[in-house]
């Protein structure tokens, strides 16, 4: 669900150009940027065009125990409280700083908060990146996206 965007070719719009989607993290400023160009000039031309925005959203046990596999519960309420106390999160629960570049692995490592044999890191990191909502992950708005193009099937 990567794209890169061809945001230059959206000088010329020609005539029945087909229905939009654009799904992005306004995080990322700069490409946020460009989407809302792209969406003003699509609108400005009658096309069918919607945006989906993935924000970002507090870091959670549950979200953690859900989306990484033989992650419990207890291990991630633990995980998240060693997020808090070393300042990773802020006073809502979000991720200050992108979750791939954030040193939590050193830090749970430190508070022995990680089973014995457990190898499934990268998973805690893709999650909190997906937390962050910097770019790349949209999985979280499946749902709407495949709506969208369900509803466009017959155009």
């Amino acid at each position: 669900m990567i794209a890169e965007g061809v945001y230059g070719a959206m000088a010329e719009i020609p005539a029945g150009y087909p229905p939009a989607l654009f799904v992005h993290m306004p995080k990322d400023t700069e490409r946020a940027g460009l989407v809302a160009d792209s969406v003003r000039k699509l609108k400005a031309k009658r096309v069918d065009v919607r945006e989906i925005q993935c924000d970002d959203f507090a870091v959670s046990a549950e979200f953690l125990a859900e989306r990484v596999p033989g992650l419990t519960r207890a291990v991630a309420d633990a995980l998240v409280d060693v997020l808090r106390q070393k300042g990773f999160l802020d006073e809502k629960g979000f991720l200050k700083n992108d979750g791939r570049r954030t040193p939590w692995k050193k830090a749970v490592e430190d508070a022995k908060v990680l089973p014995e044999g457990f190898h499934l890191e990268r998973h805690v990191t893709e999650e909190l990146n997906v937390a962050y909502a910097y770019h790349e992950f949209t999985s979280l708005k499946n749902t709407e996206i495949f709506k969208w193009f369900e509803s466009h099937m017959n155009h």
